[in-house]
This record gives C-alpha cells, structure tokens and sequence, in this order.
C-alpha cells in the first residue's frame, strides 16, 4: 500500500512561509474579513460615482465583485444567496456606472442595499444592518482625473 500523505504532508511556499495545505484552507477569509472590507469599498464606489469620478467608482465595483466571488467560493453555505445578489443587485449597478448615469446608479445603488441588508436577515443576522455612511471617506481624494 503506497504511503499516503494527509493534508498537513502537502506543503506550500507562500512566498513568506512553508505552509501545510490544511493551513492555507484555515487562513481563508470568512465572511467575518470579507464584509468589512465590503462595506469599506461600497461607501468608496458611492461616493466616487457622485464625484464623477468613474474610473475609482468602476475600480470599486470590480473589486467588490471579486470579494463576493471569493466570499460564495469560501463560503457555500452563502454561495446561492451572494450569486443571487450578484446577478440581480449588482450587475444593474455595473451597467449604470458602464453608461456613467449616477441618477440610475443612485436608485440602484440604494435598493441594493435594502436587499443585502434583506439578505442579513434572511440568513439570521438581522443584527447587521449597512447603511451608507453620511459623508465621503476621508481617505480618498474623489476629484476626478484627467486622463
């Protein structure tokens, strides 16, 4: 019988450290780490698309797309429920930037947050509720470049 390895005889270089397979499935990022940073990019793409600022707005869109993709990946127990919101919330809102129509974008953009927050409930946590915050992040310059 050949030897058989378990998933902490596989090992990795991560470029900093030599890590087990069973290390890299554990540090995967739960929707714990996912949300925040989520959140943290929707207030950025709210307040970059009334800016006209579309490049940053449309970066923040993509890139909040990619953390609900790693999210359903990461998470199956959630991958119906973010695919869904995927589909009907955010693909209205990718076509709004597309046509850079920040009066459509704003009603989507409001109503896409009713719904994530409806999702909150629906899978018990009606604790989380997001709301846009009242003024721009203080982190960003939103004034549009020039290309």
């Amino acid at each position: 019988m050949p030897d058989e390895k378990s998933l902490k005889d596989v090992t990795v270089w991560s470029g900093h450290r030599e890590m087990s397979l069973e290390d890299v499935a554990v540090i995967q990022p739960g929707l714990g780490r996912l949300m925040p940073e989520i959140g943290a990019r929707t207030w950025k793409l709210y307040y970059a698309a009334k800016a006209a600022n579309w490049p940053l707005a449309k970066f923040q869109l993509k890139e909040i797309r990619g953390l609900m993709e790693l999210a359903a990946f990461t998470r199956p127990k959630y991958e119906e429920n973010l695919n869904q919101f995927l589909a009907e919330k955010w693909k209205p809102l990718e076509d709004a930037l597309a046509r850079e129509d920040f009066r459509a974008f704003d009603t989507l953009f409001h109503e896409a947050i009713e719904a994530a927050n409806a999702y909150h409930e629906l899978r018990d946590k009606p604790y989380i509720r997001w709301k846009l915050p009242e003024s721009p992040p203080p982190d960003l310059d939103l004034t549009p470049r020039r290309k």
